[in-house]
């Protein structure tokens, strides 16, 4: 698999601000919203929604499921339109050939989601990023998945870790980040991938992927994928 990809398996512990409308994307901006918490704001802010995001969550049967769909569609809109300049109704998304979303006709902005239990998580870069979130389920029949997705050397790992689930799913998570801001659908077979050492270089004038992770509330496993290793990391809750 022709990627190399640097993984810090030191995890971080982030300080989450308050945002503060500081657009700078020479930094690496993460924000994290909670759902429950936030009902009132999500509902009061449908009219965002254009008739064929409408027509979606009219189709959504859950309560919960409406409310997580609304956040994120809500919350991608006025984020954007926020690095953008312009008015959230106003900013336009489109899918690349591989169907990761991007701002319709922007270079500049890259952006990923992910969603796990009552979290919404964003990232935002001036260069491709990928971000993923899992809640740590001890019930998730995890050894099921093992083999056709983790390679042998993780799945040795796992087995034999004090805590197998935590690890299955910070590995996951890796995993999931880095494919999702690679965005080419290059990883089709995950079991290829080991995060436990170096891998093949891509050319020389081809920045490597780096990733970080950390837990949140201690149930949570999240992953982010970036570029530019030299940028800080800012985190923001909304």
């Amino acid at each position: 698999m022709n990627l190399h990809i640097i993984i810090d398996w030191k995890d971080i512990d982030p300080n989450w601000k308050k945002f503060g409308k500081k657009n700078d994307l020479d930094e690496i901006q993460v924000f994290r919203f909670r759902i429950s918490k936030n009902t009132d704001w999500i509902l009061g802010n449908k009219g965002m929604l254009s008739q064929k995001e409408s027509e979606k969550l009219a189709r959504i049967v859950r309560e919960e499921d409406k409310n997580t769909f609304l956040a994120s569609t809500i919350l991608k809109k006025i984020l954007c339109g926020y690095y953008l300049g312009c008015e959230p109704q106003s900013v336009e998304f489109e899918m690349n050939e591989f169907q990761k979303p991007k701002i319709k006709n922007q270079e500049n902005i890259h952006f990923n989601t992910s969603h796990s239990g009552d979290w919404l998580i964003f990232i935002f870069s001036s260069n491709p990023c990928g971000i993923d979130i899992e809640k740590i389920n001890p019930d998730f029949d995890y050894p099921s998945v093992l083999k056709m997705s983790f390679h042998p050397d993780e799945i040795d790992f796992i087995q034999k870790s004090k805590q197998p689930e935590e690890q299955f799913f910070k590995i996951w998570t890796i995993k999931e980040s880095i494919l999702k801001a690679e965005g080419t659908g290059l990883m089709d077979n995950l079991n290829e991938l080991n995060t436990l050492q170096d891998f093949a270089k891509l050319p020389d004038n081809t920045d490597p992927w780096h990733t970080k992770s950390m837990l949140i509330e201690g149930v949570y496993w999240c992953s982010v994928c970036f570029k530019n290793a030299s940028a800080k990391m800012k985190f923001f809750e909304i």
